[in-house]
């Protein structure tokens, strides 16, 4: 009797155990997924937090530094419409921006000032007076509270109907005067509509609802709902405005609520809530669809099919995993690739082009490039091993790059740099073969270092030569390696060629490499020195040679072309004065000379006399060691488009170009001494290069006069 039965008792069995087995795995699945919602709609809340403070960010900055540019022509009202004009001109994202002045700061003026120019709809921009008695900016929050905290500060939103005439939200920043009094408000207004935009997009799910309040429960952005007050009363009850809470709404469904401040100067909260319906509806589905078909082949055909249910089963998760990997892969080779530097480099210097190809979805080759204060900062590297961990340690060498060299202009102590953090907790023992140089475009001298990197080579002229390059360990091998910088000159229209060993390791289907001979065949022929032409033609010979054969490894170039613009000067003017604080009456005099000399209007003359005098002052105070006597050059040459001028001394070497710029944003108490003045200069100049030659210090400063 039970061996007739055994078929059917097995099946009844596993139908049995299946349901179990079923109802554990639906309960486990139903917390990974509650876990992994958690984590899915952290990323997507930090996309929007990035691109809501990357707006608000760019804002804080232009107006912070604007500040400084308002009390620096405090004595000049008529002024103040140029300011406001060219903040919302060059700031797209500025509707509006103003200057809002203590009541009678200019009696000329009357009891309200507030010189204020706004985008309109058809593009143009309306300037005006619109303080006044039906104006009255002081009774207004973005006026008052600026001023009460004496510091940056994001008003409330409201609607401006003499202004703007739209929603809005004012940042504003403090202005004061040379005794430190606060005597107005310099403001900058964006529209709210954009957050509309921000709010909606990237959503994971369709039932997702994001919402974005103010401190005080003011909705900025999303739908105002019985859903939105109930989820206002939760967050109001919440001291820290931040968590990840699960509520029952009027039908009883379930929601989950994530809400987290968006931080800065802002007390804006960011809320979303999502539906437990449709994050755990799949799941449902999956269970449905599993049980209903295994029990009809349990009925059907017993045993055997479902052993061959659960086999497909596995087949098909199987398969969906590596399509998974795979998308995961070709997403990840996106974001590589956009971390590459805009080809495109716009500087009349030099002309660059790169090229990166991956032997696989995504590589451990980098490069990049930059121009900071005159000079070419870029760095070629290759991470040992391929595929995902080396894409990885290249993200990190990327970061580290740009993160060092932003304050810091040696190679060998940015290299140094790198290293010993790349060293820290490096226990798969991955390194990295970098070479890091910095080009000086006004001089083409070009100082570098080298760890382990194939050395690039320069042509000129039809010829070409490899870089002397001394042998450094690469890094991430060891922290206390001494890294050393090397220097070099390019000559006027010269190509800097750098690679990686995927292009002389580049194999046929003979397994034989393309080789080091080949690559300078390639440079002595007629090619063009134009980078993205010789890429393209070294790329065709290396693809001629390797045929069908599959690529073995990545496969990266840069190519840099220096051409240097020639200075003719049409005026050059020359004052020597020693480093004595009495000698600026001098230093004026020649500074104004020069101005009328070039006929110059008035306004940029006595910028440009405000930045040379701060930079000279600089170096008579701290150039000379304290009781020496030195002397100090300025030159002062024009080409009818842009005046230059140089400052020389014999001092310590001291590069103002690598100082971190000052925060502004920060109190009087808590800013460090210091770097305002070169704030001011940066700000004034349109660029400054600084470099050290025979013992002499050479400060340029670059302005366009057209």
């Amino acid at each position: 009797m039970v061996r007739h039965n055994l078929p059917l008792t097995l099946i009844i069995g596993a139908a049995f155990l299946l349901e179990l087995t079923t109802g554990l795995l639906y309960y486990s699945a139903q917390n990974i997924i509650h876990r992994t919602v958690e984590k899915l709609i952290e990323r997507e809340m930090n996309a929007i937090y990035l691109c809501i403070r990357n707006k608000l960010a760019a804002v804080e900055v232009t107006v912070d530094n604007m500040a400084w540019v308002v009390a620096d022509g405090l004595d000049d009202p008529e002024w103040m419409y140029s300011i406001t004009h060219k903040l919302v001109e060059n700031n797209p994202s500025i509707l509006g921006g103003t200057v809002s002045f203590v009541p009678n700061y200019f009696p000329q003026k009357g009891r309200w000032f507030e010189p204020y120019s706004v985008r309109r709809d058809d593009g143009t921009i309306e300037t005006m007076q619109l303080g006044s008695a039906d104006h009255d900016y002081t009774m207004m929050d973005f006026f008052n509270e600026t001023i009460a905290k004496n510091g940056g500060n994001w008003c409330e939103p409201y609607f401006d109907k003499d202004g703007a005439r739209a929603m809005v939200t004012t940042y504003g920043v403090p202005v004061h005067n040379d005794k430190g009094v606060i005597v107005g408000v310099v403001d900058a207004d964006i529209a709210l509509d954009w957050l509309e935009e921000v709010v909606e997009e990237g959503k994971f799910y369709k039932s997702t609802q994001r919402f974005i309040v103010t401190g005080k429960g003011h909705l900025l952005a999303g739908e105002d709902s019985d859903l939105f007050q109930r989820v206002l009363q939760l967050i109001k009850a919440d001291e820290d405005k931040v968590g990840f809470e699960t509520i029952t709404d009027d039908h009883g469904d379930k929601r989950h609520v994530y809400f987290h401040p968006v931080g800065g100067n802002t007390n804006w909260i960011l809320i979303s809530v999502q539906d437990d319906k449709e994050v755990f509806s799949k799941l449902g589905k999956i269970r449905a669809t599993l049980l209903l078909p295994v029990f009809a082949g349990l009925i059907l055909i017993g045993f055997i099919v479902w052993r061959t249910s659960r086999n497909l089963e596995r087949l098909r998760k199987v398969k969906a995993e590596k399509e998974r990997i795979g998308g995961e892969l070709r997403v990840a080779s996106q974001i590589q690739q956009s971390m590459l530097p805009n080809s495109l480099i716009q500087h009349d210097d030099v002309d660059i082009f790169g090229s990166l190809v991956p032997a696989r979805e995504v590589g451990g080759d980098l490069y990049d490039y930059y121009i900071r204060d005159e000079k070419l900062f870029f760095c070629i590297g290759d991470v040992s091993g391929k595929g995902a961990p080396s894409a990885m340690v290249m993200g990190v060498i990327h970061s580290l790059f740009r993160a060092f060299s932003a304050h810091e202009n040696n190679p060998a102590r940015i290299m140094q740099a790198i290293n010993e953090v790349s060293c820290q907790g490096n226990e798969s023992n991955i390194f990295v073969t970098l070479f890091i140089g910095v080009l000086d475009l006004p001089t083409g001298r070009l100082r570098y270092c080298d760890a382990g990197h194939d050395a690039p080579f320069i042509k000129h002229d039809a010829q070409c030569s490899m870089v002397d390059v001394n042998p450094h360990l690469p890094v991430g091998v060891f922290n206390d390696v001494n890294y050393g910088v090397q220097e070099t000159q390019l000559p006027p229209d010269s190509m800097l060629f750098l690679y990686t060993d995927g292009l002389t390791e580049a194999k046929n289907g003979e397994r034989k490499q393309f080789g080091l001979k080949r690559v300078e065949e390639v440079l002595q022929s007629d090619c063009p020195v134009q980078p993205r032409a010789f890429i393209e033609t070294i790329s065709r010979q290396v693809r001629l040679f390797v045929g069908d054969a599959q690529q073995s490894d990545d496969l990266t170039m840069l190519a840099i072309h220096y051409t240097p613009k020639r200075f003719e000067s049409t005026l050059t003017e020359t004052l020597l004065i020693k480093n004595d604080v009495h000698e600026v009456s001098k230093l004026s005099a020649f500074i104004k000379s020069v101005m009328e000399q070039l006929n110059i209007e008035k306004t940029l003359a006595r910028r440009l006399r405000l930045a040379v005098e701060e930079a000279v002052v600089n170096v008579i105070d701290y150039a000379y060691p304290a009781g020496q006597v030195g002397d100090i050059e300025i030159r002062m040459m024009c080409d009818n488009e842009t005046l230059k001028t140089v400052i020389i001394d014999s001092g310590v070497a001291f590069d103002p170009t690598a100082m971190q710029r000052a925060d502004t944003s920060l109190s009087v108490e808590d800013r460090q001494i210091g770097g305002l003045g070169l704030l001011l200069v940066r700000e004034l100049m349109d660029s400054i290069n600084y470099e050290r030659a025979d013992g002499q210090n050479f400060l340029t400063l670059m302005k366009k006069l057209k």
